[in-house]
């Protein structure tokens, strides 16, 4: 999901060249394109002109097939087009494929004085979109609610059934009656939420990264942002407490916090079993990805037994 890959599929100067065909920018002798970290399912770019920026993503083929977290651009194209009316996330400025028939998407927004955003602000951004009533469409159902994720954890570990770590995590899996089921009315969720995947702008904070995006519950986006796992895929330090209780105080709608606090234990499991499964099976291919979800494994196991002590 998240780290360093090495694969050359685009130059620079192809990539520029492409970029002068699509966007409308006044002065290419003043905008200066730069790459940015990579990721495993995409590399990235941002194009700096006089007073609008723009990102470029291009995604990687074959990261469709995942068991929790498929890589599907046309869904973040989907999702811009309508989230960026709202003020929730940046403009779509182009989806189409580049010289190397890889997907290619591009989003702008004005260049940001600042780009420092705090807790609390994340806080309102995810609530606000949370309360989008306006349906995004094209986008795939993802489990939703204490019982259906931890299904999905128990079936991402099936597929490693030699792994002695399978067998150690379930002895950790939360128990199905621990939480009674309830209606869960889907909605769209972002489902890798956290400080990594906001974008300061000069408009505002606005969220990026909609390419595991779903049909979901809201409770997922508190999850992810709390996950220590998660941060640690996208290089951040994990949240400290006071951090999230300020996240959970400042975000709008306490229903879904109650939810969370509730249910967090299967979400936080279910990404335990995923960082297990991708360890697992990444191990020989792609060594430092291995590690580094190892490390993510960790993070979210000593969130797990610090739960169950509380």
């Amino acid at each position: 999901m998240w780290g360093p890959l090495v694969r050359v599929l685009l130059s620079d100067s192809e990539l520029l060249a492409f970029l002068k065909t699509l966007l409308p920018v006044k002065d290419w002798s003043v905008a200066r394109l730069r790459p940015l970290p990579v990721a495993y399912t995409a590399r990235f770019w941002r194009l700096d002109t006089p007073g609008r920026s723009f990102v470029i993503k291009e995604f990687f083929p074959e990261n469709e097939d995942n068991p929790l977290y498929p890589t599907l651009p046309r869904q973040e194209a989907d999702a811009l087009a309508v989230l960026a009316r709202h003020g929730l996330s940046p403009e779509l400025e182009a989806f189409t494929y580049s010289p190397a028939k890889t997907p290619l998407l591009i989003y702008g927004y004005p260049t940001p004085v600042d780009n420092e955003i705090d807790v609390g602000e994340a806080a309102e951004l995810i609530g606000r979109f949370a309360a989008l009533s306006e349906p995004v469409p094209g986008h795939q159902t993802v489990p939703a609610g204490y019982h259906e994720v931890l299904a999905r954890g128990d079936a991402m570990l099936a597929l490693i059934p030699h792994s002695r770590k399978a067998a150690n995590l379930k002895r950790s899996r939360p128990a199905d009656g621990a939480v009674k089921r309830r209606e869960i009315k889907r909605s769209l969720v972002h489902r890798s939420f956290c400080l990594g995947t906001i974008q300061a702008t000069g408009d505002g904070a606005r969220l990026i990264d909609w390419q595991f995006a779903g049909l979901g519950d809201p409770v997922e986006d508190i999850a992810c942002f709390v996950s220590p796992g998660l941060a640690t895929l996208y290089g951040l330090h994990p949240l400290v407490a006071h951090a999230e209780e300020m996240f959970l105080t400042r975000y709008p709608d306490q229903e879904t916090v109650e939810h969370f606090l509730k249910e967090r234990s299967a979400y936080h499991w279910c990404l335990a079993a995923y960082c297990l499964f991708r360890h697992e099976t990444l191990m020989h291919s792609n060594a430092p990805a291995a590690r580094a979800y190892g490390r993510a494994l960790e993070e979210e196991v000593d969130l797990l037994l610090r739960l169950r002590g509380r």
